[in-house]
């Protein structure tokens, strides 16, 4: 309290003040308008550079009443109104409270205050009314539902459409829960719960749910929910549903007809491998695949029509249906193919004994609803999984199965064996190998031949490989006998050569050394063509490499034949510069005596003897005496298959002048026989570190 209070103001002051302050108020927006109003009013009543604290009583401040808690140490400004009581909306401090002259003042602007709030209280009702009324104008428009559902989950509010899915617009107080499919009814209360707990990512959830209209209906509806006013004790939540009955419907129906078949509504095949994939995977049991293959269909719908062959395919279905059972998978693959999954059998004779009810079902004749009697055959191939591991493999077989068993006649089923697996192999691999060619699936890599004296590299051996799509990097082992088998050999031998020499062309030669070599394996029948030796020389003059770094490879077992046509060639190809290696020389003992009798310029040691160097005496007085008489023909001899640096110390020590092996390299593209020449070479004192692709 001041010990003296201020002069009072002038009386024109204090009515400018208030007149001031009542348009301020007239005009007021919020809250905050109208503090500034009385606060510039005080502010002009009182004393310059005194202070003074206001406040105005929000409905949020009056809930205790009159008599409530008040912030501080404020006073209210209140005045008796005649029919309305006490009313009043001003705080102030005790000090301008005590003011004489200053309290009517108060008091009047504590009055239009209380005026000037209910003013903007009824505004603002006004317009929250006008905008509830424009959404319930617009719901009215939309097909979507809106509803608000409380704590309890009962629906506190539904929008106009509500009457389109559940029957009824009067919703109010009803529990949302009765409405939802008994089945979803767990995931639906579990939604709510997680929405109101406001787990992370809750944020908005979306599910379907089947509602049970009170007219009957069961629409689908797509259900999107969140808290209504996040945090809020309440924890009501807002949920939007459409309506998209006929879209399930539809992308049922698609579903449908993308993984069944049209005709007789089995499984087709991408849904039946879909099964067969979880059944090996499981791993339960015997999972069994049976392929079935109508005999001559064609000749039923050519006889009869298709109307009479469909009538047989719904025939079949059936009876497959019926052999194999509701639990397991019966399918139709299409055209006249069908097929079954067997899961979880205990043996293979359980499997057998239903392909063989299944024959005889299918060996019925078929009795049309026309009166047409039709008699088919079919064959039946069958494959399990103690020969697979996976569904791929599963299925493989029992293809391989099918084919068996169309082959052995009509009417007749076989079961899988891995012999079918090798011979299907055989027959993929010969149709396939005609491309392989042309598509650019064949390729040559190159494996080093050393000076085991001084590391030099002075020639490659060119390897052919093979990259199949399916089985992958395959060696010549595997290939070069269908090559032989198919008359392939020759183009096949031809493209080799002519790849060989051009990368050969390639290599440089080192100061005062001649460039490397190239040795390239041929083939009996490539000799035997008649125009061998013409084929190289004009593939030499093409790409011209030198005819002395060409080295034409042939094996021990062509020695051990009299064939002149192969000798013949031999010789005229030495006589124009090329030279002539036996591979894998040793094998065969009985072909030392033709080192004096054919036209040869290398031997190279097979691989089995190099590897007995270290561990047998007698292998090395062998190899030792092969060295002689090579010697004495004055014959080089390449030491193969060196892994160790042991053995390539065994092979010098014999007297092998040159090696081959991976402990100097593993074969290699041609790119890399450029960087390996320019200073990857194998050297006899880090001869074991030069081992790189």
């Amino acid at each position: 309290m001041r010990d003296v209070d201020p002069p009072p103001p002038e009386r024109a002051e204090v009515d400018a003040t208030l007149r001031d302050a009542a348009a301020e108020l007239a005009v007021a927006a919020g809250a905050e308008d109208v503090m500034a109003a009385l606060d510039r009013a005080v502010t002009r009543l009182t004393a310059p550079g005194s202070s003074h604290e206001l406040r105005i009583r929000l409905l949020e401040d009056s809930a205790g009443g009159p008599g409530g808690d008040l912030p501080g140490v404020l006073l209210p400004i209140e005045v008796s109104t005649p029919g309305v009581g006490r009313v009043g909306i001003l705080l102030v401090d005790r000090d301008t409270a005590a003011i004489a002259h200053l309290r009517p003042v108060l008091e009047v602007m504590s009055a239009q205050a209380a005026l000037a709030m209910e003013r903007i209280r009824l505004a603002a009702e006004v317009s929250r009314y006008r905008s509830f009324r424009e959404i319930e104008a617009l719901m009215e428009q939309t097909h979507d539902v809106v509803l608000i559902v409380d704590g309890d989950d009962c629906i506190r509010y539904a929008s106009p459409s509500a009457r389109n899915v559940f029957g009824t617009s009067a919703l109010r107080h009803v529990k949302l829960l009765d409405f939802i499919d008994a089945a979803q009814r767990p995931a639906a209360e579990f939604l709510l719960r997680h929405v109101r707990a406001g787990a992370a990512g809750a944020g908005e959830s979306r599910a379907d749910w089947t509602v049970r209209a009170l007219d009957g209906r069961a629409p689908v509806v797509e259900v999107s929910c969140r808290e209504l006013r996040p945090g809020d004790a309440a924890r009501d939540v807002a949920l939007t549903m459409h309506d998209v009955t006929a879209q399930r419907r539809l992308e049922h129906d698609l579903t449908e007809r993308m993984f069944h078949d049209s005709l007789t509504g089995l499984p087709n095949r991408v849904l039946f491998a879909e099964r067969t994939e979880h059944a090996v995977a499981a791993n339960t049991g015997l999972t069994a695949v049976l392929l079935v293959d109508l005999d001559d269909f064609g000749s039923v719908n050519d006889s009869f029509g298709h109307a009479v062959g469909d009538e047989v395919l719904h025939q079949v279905s059936r009876r497959l249906r019926d052999v194999v059972g509701d639990r397991e998978v019966a399918a139709r693959f299409g055209g006249d193919e069908f097929a079954a999954l067997i899961q979880d059998a205990i043996t293979a004779a359980d499997v057998e004994r239903t392909v063989v009810r299944l024959c005889g079902s299918l060996a019925a004749p078929v009795h049309t609803s026309g009166g047409t009697v039709v008699v088919y055959g079919a064959s039946i191939g069958v494959a399990t999984t103690a020969h697979a591991g996976s569904a791929h493999e599963l299925l493989r077989n029992a293809n391989l199965a099918l084919r068996a068993a169309k082959s052995a006649g009509a009417g007749q089923w076989h079961r899988y064996e891995p012999s079918m697996t090798d011979q299907a192999r055989h027959s993929e691999l010969r149709a396939d190998l005609g491309r392989a060619a042309e598509e650019g699936a064949l390729f040559l890599e190159y494996q080093p031949i050393v000076a085991l004296g001084t590391g030099r590299t002075v020639g490659f051996e060119a390897l052919l490989r093979w990259q199949h799509p399916t089985y992958g990097r395959l060696p010549p082992a595997e290939f070069i006998e269908l090559a032989e088998e198919s008359g392939l050999i020759v183009p096949i031998g031809e493209w080799v050569l002519a790849t060989a020499m051009r990368t050969a062309c390639r290599w440089p030669a080192a100061a005062q050394v001649r460039a490397p070599y190239v040795s390239v394996n041929v083939s009996a029948q490539q000799l035997r063509s008649d125009d061998f030796a013409e084929t190289v020389t004009r593939l030499l003059a093409e790409t011209g490499l030198p005819a002395h770094r060409l080295v034409l490879e042939i094996t021990e077992s062509m020695l051990l034949r009299d064939d002149d046509k192969v000798w013949l060639a031999l010789e005229l190809l030495r006589g124009r510069g090329a030279r002539v290696a036996i591979d894998d020389f040793g094998t065969g003992y009985s072909a030392l005596g033709y080192l004096r009798q054919i036209p040869l310029d290398i031997v190279k040691l097979d691989r089995l003897f190099v590897r007995g160097l270290t561990t047998s005496r007698r292998q090395r007085d062998l190899v030792e005496g092969i060295v002689t008489l090579t010697r004495a023909l004055s014959l080089d001899i390449v030491a193969e298959g060196i892994e160790t640096e042991h053995q390539r110390r065994a092979s010098a020590a014999t007297g092998c002048t040159y090696g081959q092996g991976y402990l100097f390299a593993t074969p290699m593209p041609e790119a890399d026989t450029l960087t390996w020449l320019a200073g990857g070479q194998a050297r006899p004192d880090r001869a074991g570190a030069a081992h790189q692709p």
